[in-house]
This record gives C-alpha cells, sequence and structure tokens, in this order.
C-alpha cells in the first residue's frame, strides 16, 4: 500500500493516496513513510495542520527520516500562541507530543492549577494519551502543585480503535475519510514514560495500557476519587465507556474537560445521551471551536 499510496501522489491522485494510507494505518503496524505520505497528501489537501501532526507520529517511531523532520520544520506552527511564563515553558516540551491547540492546552493547565491550588481532592485521569503530551502538562501540575495526587494516563498506545456510522465529524466526513481513523494518533507507551522522564514526573504517572472498554472497568477503582477527569477519545463508543465508568468516580465540584466535543458529533452524542438517560443537568464551557470544559454538580 505504501508504494501505491506514493504512486498516487505521483499522479496527483490525493484521494486514492488518502484512501490507501487509511487503510495502511489501520493495520497498526508503524512502516517507515507513510505517515511522511499522509503528510504529503494531507499538504496537497490544503491542511498544513493535518500534515504537522502525520509528521509528528512519523518521527516518533522513525527519528531518523530526515525528509519527515525537514518538512516538519518547514510547515511548523509559531510558538506565540502559548504566550510565556511557566505554561510556555511546559509548552516548549510537550508540544512534539500532542495534537491538542494551545487553546485546550491552557485550559487543561489553568484548570489543573485550581484543583491542585483549592480542590476538590482526588487524583487525575486522561483517557487518550496518544504521545503523552498532555499528560505531561497535567503531571507537571502535579509536581509542582499538589505531588500527593497522581494521574492514571490510559490509552490502547496502538492507536485509535475502529469507528462507527457514529462518528462523522462536523464536516460530514467519516472517521476514515478524514484521515484520522481506525491506528491513527499512535505513539508507544515509551513516549509517554520518556516525556515524564523528562519533566521528571514519572513517579506522579501510571500509564493504563489497552482499550477503554478492557481497562476501565477492570482499574476505575485504583484511580480512586478523580478531581480532574480529560477525555480525548474521540468516538461514541469511547466516550460512552469513558462516562460509564467513571463519571460516578468523579468527586463533587471535580472538572471534566472533552477535547472532541465539538468535533467528533459522536462525541457530542455520547456526552448528551449520558447526562440526559441520569437527568443530570451539565453546562459545558466552550474553549475553541473544539473543546470544552465542566464541572461535576
Amino acid at each position: 500500500m505504501r508504494a501505491q499510496a506514493a504512486q498516487a501522489l505521483q499522479k496527483d491522485d490525493s484521494a486514492k493516496a488518502h484512501h490507501l494510507l487509511a487503510l495502511a494505518k489501520s493495520l497498526r503496524s508503524p512502516l517507515e513513510n507513510i505517515d511522511y505520505l499522509r503528510a504529503l497528501t494531507f499538504l496537497k489537501m490544503n491542511n498544513a495542520s493535518a500534515a504537522y501532526e502525520a509528521l509528528k507520529e512519523e518521527l516518533r517511531y522513525f527519528p531518523g527520516n530526515a525528509a519527515a523532520l525537514s518538512l516538519l520544520n518547514d510547515i511548523k506552527p509559531s510558538d506565540a500562541a502559548y504566550g510565556d511564563g511557566e505554561f510556555q515553558e511546559l509548552c516548549s516540551i510537550i508540544a512534539p507530543f500532542t495534537m491538542v491547540g494551545p487553546l485546550r492546552l491552557r485550559s487543561l493547565y489553568e484548570n489543573a492549577v485550581k484543583v491542585c491550588r483549592s480542590g476538590p481532592q482526588g487524583n487525575f485521569v486522561e483517557c487518550g494519551v496518544a504521545a503523552g503530551g498532555t499528560s505531561g502538562l497535567l503531571s507537571a501540575v502535579i509536581k509542582r502543585r499538589d505531588p500527593s495526587r497522581r494521574l492514571f494516563s490510559c490509552d490502547s498506545f496502538s492507536g485509535m480503535p475502529p469507528s462507527t456510522a457514529e462518528d462523522v465529524s462536523r464536516d460530514g466526513q467519516g472517521a476514515h475519510e478524514t484521515g484520522w481513523g481506525e491506528g491513527t494518533c499512535a505513539a508507544p507507551a515509551s513516549s509517554l514514560i520518556n516525556l515524564c522522564e523528562q519533566l521528571g514526573t514519572r513517579d506522579h504517572v501510571t500509564p493504563v495500557k489497552g482499550f477503554f472498554e478492557e481497562t476501565l472497568p477492570r482499574r476505575a477503582e485504583e484511580f480512586g476519587p478523580i478531581a480532574f477527569l480529560h477525555m480525548d477519545g474521540d468516538w461514541y463508543s469511547s466516550t460512552k465507556v469513558i462516562l460509564e465508568n467513571l463519571y460516578d468516580r468523579l468527586v463533587p465540584n471535580a472538572y471534566i474537560q472533552i477535547d472532541d466535543y465539538g468535533y467528533w458529533l459522536g462525541c457530542r452524542k455520547a456526552v448528551t445521551e449520558f447526562f440526559n438517560e441520569r437527568s443530570i443537568h451539565f453546562e459545558c464551557h466552550n474553549i475553541d471551536a473544539t473543546g470544552v470544559w465542566l464541572t461535576k454538580i
């Protein structure tokens, strides 16, 4: 598929290349240049931000790929969005390890600081870790503000699970069509661990490896009371599993940040269904066009 995709790109057939590369990612077997070719395809489709993320994914597995590194540096966005101070310092370290935008990162940072400074009491849980950037950010806040807390970082560490018909973007595209379907957003658990070692936070983080439907029912009790929940599961089923297994472990006034609420319609549907089924009023605070946060009443 890699050679076929490269040939399709040479013939300027971006649609065919896009389809073949999505299939290649769904196999969950890292292969050099697959994500580099995805980046070239995204650029032909005028999607530089997606190309940048695909290049980061390439370099997580193949750091010696000179062509990918060169292209990454050519299209790297400005760091100005991160501002200054501690937040900028942390973002300068975690940026290569996350797909989360600056506004959502700042929201995570500011709300995590609030929790650590003034409560509620409890641990932090992240569902959807990818390369570990947001776990790194949250763990750094914990270490610097309240090291008695722990962060549990839950992910397959092999990429996204299969999507369903519910998983449609706000633009009406299915997950496969967007180029971010099964097998994407992948990074090994070592990426998270190495970042936390770089930040000096390894002792505060517990990786939880496996798909949510397998791990959360078995290990939720281990998490203890939860004061902060970061949900970045993208899909309808993943979001529903997170809420069904972890919502009751959230302490009153706990913070919940949902990364995909404004982009994936299935994610929004799962959130709405869950709260409606329980007759719980909830009020989302918009962060940007994609992310929201709320507190448990």
